[in-house]
């Protein structure tokens, strides 16, 4: 296992112990830490758990997003759903749409079904 792949694998099994984010901000610190040096190595899975984690922890859209791309951009399915996920709660249909068939094309069964709920949602 690499460098990456094992800081990765920390930050992970850290994030397991938590109760619920909150209230813990010295392991969700050392969290931030780990999976910042392991996605710093450009390794998508990495990147893409860096991305969730400033998203739904942190609320830092704005950090958070260049390094879902990233990982988007490498084919990573956890990264393109949440792509989707992000544009389609931003009200970005269009955007949530590209995402989801990026992973649907790459085989992955929840962005097709995302993407099959999506397309019904709008249809009315």
């Amino acid at each position: 296992m690499g460098e990456a792949e094992e800081l990765l694998s920390r930050a992970l099994a850290i994030e397991e112990d938590l109760e619920g984010y909150g209230g813990e901000e010295e392991k969700e610190d050392e969290i931030e830490g780990l999976l910042r040096r392991a996605a710093g190595h450009g390794l998508p899975r990495a990147q893409a758990e860096l991305g969730a984690f400033l998203w739904y922890v942190r609320e830092d859209d704005e950090d958070a997003y260049p390094w879902l791309l990233r990982a988007a951009e490498a084919d990573e399915p956890y990264a393109i759903n949440l792509l989707g996920d992000i544009h389609d709660f931003r009200g970005e249909p269009t955007e949530a749409i590209a995402w989801y068939e990026k992973g649907a094309a790459l085989g992955d069964e929840l962005a097709a079904e995302s993407l099959a709920a999506l397309r019904k949602e709008i249809s009315g």
